[in-house]
């Protein structure tokens, strides 16, 4: 699958407020072929574009230069795309040298004198010297659009929240924004990027009786292949089952024999089984048929039931995708918002889940609620073997044993 490439990001946003403009006519806008915009969409931007068509881009769809420029120095691989998997963050004092030299140069910005002209027109007065720009307002805006990039006040001023440096920054940004941050989100300059993981989600909310009943579906099929082709196991002095350990045979259908097991064969003598049923195969009985078709017919079951797992999962993020694609549109959002489902990266890498009791910001509150209010696969009728089975009838298949 391509991955997301952030231009074609910034162009879906656009399009997406604005319907009626179609890829053709995106296209002439920016300057470019619709072969060309296909190809982005199909395969990413893998070269640079003209600077011309960057900044007609920019202009097309209301957003910085600036933004532009790096979404593309994302996709072509000269950056990071974003986010905590790419490149390690710069060292403390080289992004403090940056910010004191940004507010530097902003300090010495300058707003350009008007006048008024005989006819009562107002034009620049170049023989004025210039007036300096309101560089607290400068401030301010850096301040909440790094807040609303974080994912809010209280999460930008997690650091250290009770020193008198958050309070002072703390009181700047409610003036500026509001108490209740309903100003805030305007000034986010950052794209959202969501990725759904159902797994991780399932395992930190608790809702653990799918995962068990999954569990249980898979003891079933064993215990099943059990009743059909006995297993057994040895206890004896040295290697004595524990009492749980009975309990699982026991439940599994495993026969527990008492004693010392024979001695293994040797290689040779494995060996020499093997080349005698060459040799004369011995034809298998009706019963034995059966019982390799009903183990077959288990087996088949069983990657029903794997594949019944991944759907689910699947239908399970894509109700809380869309969900949460309608909840962050309310907020009206100035960037690009993606959401994405990721059913491949294994429970334990998946980043942490946004729930309710420490959900920070519109944004992860936005994530936590649609979380809480939709039902997870634990709800559905029945079992995941019952519906497994019910899927492979369902299919022409069969699980009769």
């Amino acid at each position: 699958m391509t991955p997301s490439s952030r231009l074609v990001d910034l162009l879906d946003w656009f399009k997406s407020a604005h319907p009626d403009v179609t890829d053709a006519e995106l296209a002439r806008r920016v300057g470019v072929t619709r072969a060309n915009l296909s190809q982005w969409r199909s395969n990413g931007v893998r070269g640079w574009p003209a600077r011309a068509t960057l900044d007609a881009l920019a202009a097309t769809i209301g957003r910085p230069y600036r933004e532009v420029l790096d979404a593309v120095l994302a996709d072509t691989g000269y950056a990071d795309s974003g986010g905590s998997g790419g490149l390690a963050a710069r060292p403390y004092r080289v992004v403090l040298d940056d910010a004191v030299r940004v507010l530097t140069e902003a300090a010495r910005l300058t707003n350009q004198p008007v006048r008024q002209t005989p006819d009562g027109s107002w034009e620049p007065d170049l023989g004025a010297d210039g007036i300096p720009i309101d560089w607290a307002a400068f401030v301010t805006d850096a301040l909440a659009a790094a807040a609303a990039n974080i994912g809010g006040i209280d999460a930008i001023l997690a650091g250290r929240p009770g020193s008198w440096e958050a309070a002072a920054v703390r009181d700047v940004l409610n003036a500026a924004v509001g108490h209740d941050e309903w100003d805030l989100w305007r000034h986010r300059t950052e794209p959202v990027n969501v990725v759904v993981h159902p797994e991780r989600i399932l395992a930190d909310t608790d809702s653990s009786s799918w995962f068990d009943e999954l569990d249980a579906a898979e003891t079933e099929l064993q215990r099943r292949e059990n009743a059909i082709r006995p297993t057994h196991v040895y206890s004896y002095p040295g290697r004595e089952l524990s009492t749980k350990m009975r309990e699982y045979y026991t439940d599994l259908g495993v026969e527990i024999i008492e004693g010392t097991p024979p001695p293994t064969p040797t290689v040779a003598e494995m060996e020499a089984t093997l080349a005698a049923e060459q040799d004369n195969p011995t034809d298998l009985t009706p019963e034995e048929h059966a019982a390799e078709d009903a183990l077959a017919a288990i087996e088949v079951l069983r990657g029903r039931l794997e594949t019944l797992q991944r759907d689910e999962l699947a239908q399970y993020a894509e109700r809380i995708a869309q969900a949460i694609r309608q909840r962050l549109a309310a907020l009206r959002l100035p960037v690009p918002v993606t959401v994405t489902i990721d059913l491949d990266t294994p429970l334990h890498e998946a980043p942490e889940t946004p729930h309710g009791t420490w959900a920070v910001g519109a944004i992860d509150t936005a994530i936590a609620t649609t979380i809480a209010e939709t039902p997870t696969p634990e709800t559905l009728p029945g079992t995941p073997l019952q519906r497994a089975e019910a899927a492979l009838n369902h299919e022409g298949g069969s699980t009769d044993e």
